[in-house]
């Protein structure tokens, strides 16, 4: 049997038809090639899942499936339960990679096995400001927020704290401050190889605000 992939990519996604083509594209351009993309269509009642087969049928490392809507928790949690490589990374269906973005948390992975979980900022493209959660009118930068396309993590290391809460929104948020509760050691990368597109208007956290939600921000210490 062959070996498995060293990177793992998690990709939820739902009505996301007019995007995931980006997002897919950045995953099969990237420099590192010991990967499998592992997509949740969530339900989508659009033109997605018709996409989706046709990059699974392209390239075998593309593996996908579709389920009932159950939100991000449930997707993610699935697809990890499907994840054969010991390395998490996690990727939002309207954003995208730069192509050295494994190739660089492969080296830093590598520079130091002691790790288990990297952390790095965003590269943001359109407004790189949001609602503070926990100060009403005020905006800060999404910096000091927390999303999962910022970590690179052992996928045991998820496992161990039961891997995603089950809510509906900060889920992200959430997962790492179990993770860094449970004792996980995380280092720091400077690179924003990630790149955030706030720059349309169907993104999570533009959806949670028109319903009233804030994002979660104020990271915890590392």
């Amino acid at each position: 049997m062959p070996a498995p992939p060293f990177f793992s990519i998690i990709m939820p996604t739902y009505n996301r038809a007019a995007l995931l083509g980006r997002a897919l594209a950045s995953v099969l351009g990237q420099v590192e090639a010991s990967w499998e993309l592992l997509v949740a269509d969530d339900g989508s009642t659009d033109e997605t899942w018709p996409l989706l087969c046709d990059w699974q049928a392209s390239d075998r490392r593309v593996r996908c499936w579709k389920h009932e809507n159950g939100g991000q928790s449930v997707a993610r949690n699935r697809l990890l339960a499907e994840a054969s490589a010991p390395w998490i990374a996690f990727l939002d269906s309207d954003d995208e990679f730069e192509p050295s973005h494994l190739s660089r948390r492969r080296e830093a992975i590598e520079s130091d096995p002691t790790v288990d979980m990297w952390i790095s900022p965003m590269r943001v493209v359109g407004d790189p400001l949001v609602p503070c959660r926990h100060h009403p009118g005020q905006m800060i930068h999404v910096d000091r927020c927390l999303g999962v396309g910022m970590i690179v993590v052992r996928r045991e290391a998820i496992l161990a704290v039961g891997g995603f809460p089950e809510i509906r929104y900060a889920e992200d948020s959430a997962l790492v401050k179990k993770l860094v509760v449970g004792g996980v050691r995380s280092r720091k990368l400077r690179d924003r190889s990630y790149v955030y597109h706030r720059d349309h208007t169907d993104t999570i956290t533009q959806n949670r605000l028109r319903l009233g939600s804030a994002p979660e921000n104020d990271l915890p210490t590392f």
